[in-house]
């Protein structure tokens, strides 16, 4: 009998050591665009032994759906990386995510520094009730896209006497929206001598979440929620002018000049898809990885003679040019999971920190000082294994983990040092029509209460699915756009809650 007792004190001294102990190993949640984790990326190799951690990513190669994941297994990792909303919410609704605060100030010198000398940047780590659950990704850089064409698909319909009237082959950004519809027409009218694929796309876009705002700004409308100057909130998508452009976009999709998957989520790179297969005429993405199709690292897929120039925004009716997007604030945040141990909070505490330090700043922007990259009088030059490799640039440091949005501050340099002179012109030529308001109703500007966001994002819920279905029916013809269909739209967006969040959103406006 004293056998049995003392064998089961020993078994429940055992557990109780594994109790709050350090483990073997932490998991991590991470993915960038479709690349995901992997303990071989160089730059984390750096983080993990600065922090004296070994990390195993959650996801696996063939994982693509990585909202779900996050939901059935990704917040439960020991580290986790998402977007500040969702972390925040999660925090605030289920309490799984460590309040920093502490950690900060016992174990994160470089970040306690970081912070003491931008307190605008703190502010936005912040959540509603006052603690800190996720450290950001801070981004650098104000333009983001802008619409491209097919210049040899112009320079072949030039020659041919087909170019529509009005248009200046020599100096394209002066299109107006009228003269880019009649070019995304001629591409459509021209197929058999402008490709040999079966089906043109005049117009393409890879971002599904955006391209309809994108393409309704060229009407002087959005989709989006936006702040008018009386510091008024309105959902642009039941706003008069979303209308007008509603039936642009719809005569357009129906005379074959946009995707007709255009709506629909897609884990590939459409520019990759429909520029392989000279099908793609026309889109509005990433200015430096589009002009990277210009380059020798995708020429072996390309029709000879491919180029793309960026275009300035085709000019409206009311004579204005705009671009309705600019770069976020902040990516990503990284948030420490509550079961994770104290020790090994600690251990994830100084992983963070690492990026706040000059040897890890450089790592999470340009990969590994000698191999990827060299530094001289503070100029970075890449190597020829980030810029001469058989990928992109941004592919080739995603690989090593560089520029993947973990805790940390991004520098334009990093870009700067790999873009074309024909993306940095791009850049300049967008910059006095960007959208410089993008920012102001989401993250890290609008902190929501846990009782408001779960509100919010019920409602978002709801009218993003009322707006997807709605929108599918006028795109594809199935329904006419008129006044009878339009204040039913109206009427059934608020219903689904648009109002709710209009109103809420208006509270945080300073």
């Amino acid at each position: 009998m004293k056998k049995f007792w003392l064998l089961g004190m020993i078994t429940s001294l055992l557990i109780l050591a594994g109790c709050g102990s350090s483990s073997a190993k932490l998991s991590i949640f991470l993915y960038q665009e479709n690349y995901i984790y992997s303990d071989d990326m160089e730059v984390y190799q750096k983080a993990n032994e600065y922090a004296g951690v070994e990390l195993e990513g959650v996801l696996q190669k063939y994982d693509t759906n990585y909202d779900n994941i996050y939901n059935l297994r990704g917040k439960d990792a020991n580290l986790v990386v998402n977007d500040q909303d969702t972390i925040e919410a999660t925090a605030l609704k289920d309490g799984i995510f460590v309040d920093l605060t502490p950690l900060i100030a016992e174990h994160a010198p470089h970040l306690s520094e970081f912070f003491e000398k931008n307190p605008d940047q703190k502010k936005w780590a912040v959540a509603s009730d006052g603690k800190i659950y996720g450290i950001p990704f801070y981004t650098d850089g104000l333009t983001a896209k802008a619409f491209f064409v097919r210049l040899d698909w112009i320079n072949t319909l030039k020659s041919q006497g087909k170019l529509p009237a009005g248009i200046d082959s020599t100096d394209l950004n002066k299109m107006t929206v009228p003269q880019f519809e009649s070019l995304l027409l001629a591409f459509k009218n021209n197929k058999n001598l402008l490709t040999k694929a079966d089906q043109i796309y005049p117009y393409f876009d890879r971002d599904s979440d955006y391209a309809i705002s994108e393409l309704a700004s060229l009407w002087g409308a959005t989709a989006d929620y936006y702040l008018t100057s009386e510091k008024k909130v309105l959902y642009g998508a039941i706003q008069p002018e979303f209308k007008t452009a509603m039936e642009n976009m719809a005569r357009w999709y129906q005379n074959g000049l946009i995707e007709p998957d255009i709506l629909n989520p897609s884990t590939e790179d459409k520019r990759v898809t429909y520029f392989a297969q000279n099908s793609g005429g026309a889109t509005h993405d990433w200015i430096g990885t589009t002009y990277s199709f210009n380059d020798d690292v995708y020429a072996e897929n390309l029709a000879d003679g491919f180029e793309l120039v960026c275009v300035a925004p085709p000019t409206r009716a009311d004579g204005s040019k705009f671009e309705p997007t600019i770069r976020k604030q902040i990516g990503k945040v990284t948030a420490i999971n509550a079961s994770t141990s104290a020790e090994d909070q600690v251990k994830l505490m100084k992983w963070i920190d690492y990026f706040f330090t000059e040897e890890g700043h450089d790592a999470l922007n340009f990969g590994i000082e000698g191999v990827d990259f060299r530094k001289e009088n503070g100029k970075y030059t890449y190597t020829d294994k980030i810029i001469n490799d058989q990928n992109t640039a941004l592919a080739n440091l995603y690989r090593r983990g560089a520029q993947m949005q973990t805790a940390g501050c991004q520098t334009f340099d990093y870009e700067e040092a790999w873009l074309s002179s024909d993306a940095k012109t791009a850049m300049d030529l967008y910059e006095p029509y960007l959208n410089m308001s993008y920012n102001d109703l989401i993250f890290p500007n609008i902190k929501l209460t846990n009782e408001d966001y779960q509100s919010v994002n019920t409602a978002r819920s709801s009218t993003n699915n009322r707006f997807i279905e709605q929108v599918n029916k006028w795109l594809r013809g199935t329904e006419a756009i008129n006044d009878t269909t339009w204040k039913k739209f109206v009427s059934d967006m608020k219903a689904a809650g648009a109002d709710v969040i209009t109103s809420t959103l208006e509270k945080y406006v300073k």
